[in-house]
């Protein structure tokens, strides 16, 4: 895919017009590859995604990118003026365990304290063991767990995690 090196060749952007496409394409092919998504799924993707590039108010959605490529995305999402929601989280299967999700995780969360945002929540899935560490490690704690049916065949444990800042 590129001639990724070092951190130093690892580019995290704001996101531009055509990113929250492909920040979908990505999140659908993914979760479709790898844990059994309905293809419907993608419209859960779609929807969240089209209303946050609508009225993007105290978020900000980012790319990370090597030699042009796009490898991962993270977004913080307004919950209210206090509460901030990490996501759309996703790193490239070939460059997870490189630093890429920390420096997404650490710029969404430098941007949740500089714009005053006390709490900031995000919702993931059991089985996510390498996004669950990162998010861990950053100092989110799971707080509740429930069954989504709506995604998969397979029973989806959903985990709400929090971090206050």
């Amino acid at each position: 895919m590129s001639n990724f090196k070092s951190h130093s060749d690892i580019l995290i952007r704001r996101s531009e017009p055509g990113d929250a496409g492909y920040v979908a394409y990505m999140h659908g092919k993914y979760y479709c590859e790898n844990h059994g998504f309905y293809r419907s799924s993608e419209y859960y993707f779609i929807k969240y995604l089209a209303e946050f590039v609508h009225d993007p108010t105290g978020g900000e959605l980012w790319i990370a990118e090597v030699d042009g490529n796009i490898i991962g995305s993270a977004a913080i999402v307004r919950f209210d003026d206090k509460t901030a929601q990490f996501r759309w989280f996703l790193i490239d299967k070939s460059y997870q365990g490189k630093g890429v999700g920390s420096r997404l995780i650490q710029t969404a969360l430098d941007f949740c304290r500089k714009n005053n945002y006390e709490n900031v929540f995000l919702w993931t899935f059991k089985g996510l063991d390498k996004a669950r560490t990162l998010y861990e490690k950053a100092g989110f704690v799971l707080i509740e767990e429930k069954i989504n049916n709506e995604w998969s065949n397979i029973e989806i444990i959903e985990q709400k995690m929090t971090l206050t800042i």
